[in-house]
């Protein structure tokens, strides 16, 4: 087993986005970046698999980003600290679960998802009232959600 203080610097390097939500203006927005450059990434190297691809990437670094946020919030003693960006990482691949990406919907869903984060519309402002992780998490799930519905609906009436 990893030494005490090494599992915590692994904890902080992810949960951090490995230094986005250290940035000084908008860590969210540097770490929606990142989720939206993984999708980017996956859409040109790997566009046979991207889709079960990206569920299986949404899967895995959600389960540990709702780890990580809750150790680095019992870490620094915050419930939702500021510098912790997986969310958002997560977050923003979530409304690329379902929707077909293109330019367009790349830009759509980064701009929506930022949106959608900020303002909390329900039930987005009840989830972050979830224990741990969970609630850091739990925001940032449902922005995404709420981004690939307009992006749907969009889709749906061009």
């Amino acid at each position: 087993m990893l030494n005490q203080n090494k599992t915590d610097h692994l904890v902080r390097a992810f949960a951090t986005g490995f230094g986005a939500g250290r940035m000084p203006l908008a860590p969210g927005t540097w770490g929606a970046a990142e989720g939206l450059l993984l999708v980017i990434l996956i859409h040109v190297f790997l566009p046979a698999i991207q889709l079960p691809l990206i569920w299986i990437l949404f899967v895995v670094l959600g389960i540990l980003a709702i780890v990580a946020a809750d150790r680095m919030a019992s870490l620094e003693e915050d419930p939702d600290p500021q510098n912790v960006v997986a969310d958002e990482m997560v977050g923003q691949m979530v409304c690329f679960l379902w929707v077909p990406i293109t330019t367009t919907s790349l830009i759509l869903g980064f701009v929506l998802f930022r949106f959608f984060d900020i303002s909390k519309p329900f039930p987005a402002g009840r989830a972050e009232h979830l224990p741990g992780g969970f609630g850091i998490i739990g925001d940032d799930l449902i922005a995404g959600v709420y981004a690939g519905l307009v992006i749907t609906g969009i889709n749906y009436f061009r």
